[in-house]
């Protein structure tokens, strides 16, 4: 069942070796239950009690400390030191709240800084290579315009004389 000396760590065989002493295997103090000391034991039970909390409430209070064995509850806060806890926590939470409004302004900020300058360059370098085909456009569309507004004129009249 249990490998051979030579197959194991020199860990797994310092644990083994302080298993049939009757020492605990973490600190070579005498053992209380198992192969771990008095201290080991209690923060041993303590770490499997936290490792699978319970969905089911009330089975246990889970807590970082157990208990202490004469029966006795630990103290309970009181309502200057609740209300002082909360206060602090709502204090950091709007401050952490106003410093990640900051951040985003200022993201947006030297975004649309970055943006801008982006347009302006490609503004300057179309206006430079486009300027003499607007003015060539600029031209065909007031000759069209004058056009449509001539056929207009001439359509009023016409039904105007037909008309009356």
């Amino acid at each position: 069942m249990l490998k051979d000396e030579s197959q194991i760590s020199r860990q797994a065989r310092w644990q083994r070796k302080h298993r049939a002493m009757g020492l605990c295997v973490l600190c070579s103090k005498p053992a209380y239950k198992g192969w771990r000391c008095k201290k080991h034991y209690e923060q041993h039970k303590i770490t499997m009690r936290l490792r699978y909390i319970p969905k089911v409430r009330g089975r246990y209070k889970v807590g970082g400390a157990s208990l202490p064995e004469s029966g006795t509850t630990p103290k309970k806060k009181t309502a200057t030191k609740k209300r002082a806890a909360k206060a602090t926590t709502k204090k950091t939470a709007t401050t952490a709240k106003k410093t990640a409004a900051k951040k985003a302004t200022a993201r947006k900020a030297s975004a649309k800084k970055a943006s801008a300058k982006k347009t302006s360059t490609r503004k300057a370098a179309t206006r430079k290579t486009a300027a003499p085909k607007k003015t060539a456009a600029k031209a065909t569309a007031k000759k069209t315009t004058a056009r449509k507004k001539a056929t207009v004129r001439k359509t009023t009249t016409r039904r105007k004389a037909a008309k009356g």
